[in-house]
């Protein structure tokens, strides 16, 4: 018997999706929606359902019972459910609902989603939910002709790439009697990278080059003194330490060299812990090589991210490292 209960809501809830990708879906897969009539749907609420109810008891009541009073009260019932549907309607057309961005985040933190939100009339008691979560859901009391931001918290917190579901715009104006109601498709998707984990960097840093010290690689240059040379009759004279000669009678060049940040390689097999474990302190060193401007390379089981540098490398590693599709552990 529980069984059963339980199957209902799913089945109601496959239900719902099939009609909604067969008949609706066409209407609404955009990044930015104006409502319309083609796109409004209008429907009594719960609340509005009862009052229905209500007047077709009293409308029965009053023909039984041959009462006019009950009857004219029937009467205003439903003539305020009908206004009520035309209010509601024309306080939701005009509304333009534009898709703006996703910010990604690091787990356990949620992702938020950017909306901007314009009306040609002021409408009002607005309510705009991610997929029928009320947790993911925002309210607006007032939109007016000036477009406003709004974010939306997606109900994601575990490590993921996400494809963005619908996005339902409603208004239970006025009265709660109505809902009025469209939807919005973006055809996007979002990342919630790993959780930071802190791993020392240079237990991680590998270079071809014999000069690397501390992560940090030394090239012949002109930034900053070495050591001082043997003279060589092709190194010329600017570059001579007169003061060394001066004392030792000796013909020493000045060398200098520049120090630049290694190349680093971050390997997935050189992690420690489980596989969370190893793609947490992989993002760290990933956010940490591209605050200090380290070009790197990120080396996945299957994936292998040639060097570089800069915020559009570091967002291309963060997406990897959370679409990773190992065994989690």
């Amino acid at each position: 018997m529980p069984s059963k209960k339980s199957k209902r809501p799913n089945i109601f809830a496959s239900l719902k999706h099939t009609v909604f990708d067969k008949f609706l879906k066409h209407k609404h897969q955009k990044n930015s929606i104006t409502l319309e009539h083609n796109t409004i749907y209008v429907l009594p609420s719960s609340l509005g359902w009862y009052f229905i109810i209500v007047a077709i008891l009293n409308f029965v009541m009053g023909i039984n019972y041959q009462n006019n009073l009950i009857l004219i009260m029937s009467y205003l019932m439903f003539v305020v459910i009908v206004l009520a549907v035309f209010m509601g309607y024309s306080n939701a057309k005009g509304l333009t609902v534009t898709f703006d961005k996703v910010l990604p985040s690091f787990s356990p933190q949620q992702p938020i989603l950017k909306l901007n939100l314009h009306s040609n009339s002021i409408c009002q008691s607005l309510s705009i939910t991610y997929n029928n979560d009320l947790k993911a859901s925002t309210h607006h009391d007032e939109i007016s002709n000036k477009s406003i931001s709004s974010s939306l918290p997606l109900p994601y917190e575990s490590r993921g790439c996400y494809k963005l579901e619908r996005i339902k715009i409603a208004s239970n104006y006025p009265f709660g009697l109505v809902s009025v109601w469209s939807y919005l498709q973006v055809q996007t998707k979002t990342y919630v990278y790993p959780a930071h984990e802190y791993v020392l960097s240079d237990a991680h840093i590998s270079s071809e080059d014999e000069n690397t010290q501390n992560g940090m690689t030394k090239k012949s240059g002109t930034e900053e003194f070495d050591n001082l040379l043997i003279h060589q009759p092709e190194m010329g004279l600017s570059r001579i330490s007169w003061k060394h000669f001066a004392k030792t009678k000796q013909l020493l060049v000045k060398d200098f060299v520049d120090f630049k940040a290694t190349d680093a390689l971050f390997d997935f097999n050189l992690m420690s812990g489980a596989t969370e474990q190893r793609l947490s302190q992989l993002c760290y060193l990933v956010c940490e090589a591209t605050e200090h401007n380290t070009p790197f390379m990120l080396k996945l089981p299957s994936t292998l991210i040639s060097i570089n540098t800069g915020q559009a490398h570091k967002q291309h590693c963060l997406e990897c490292l959370s679409s990773f599709a190992g065994e989690k552990q």
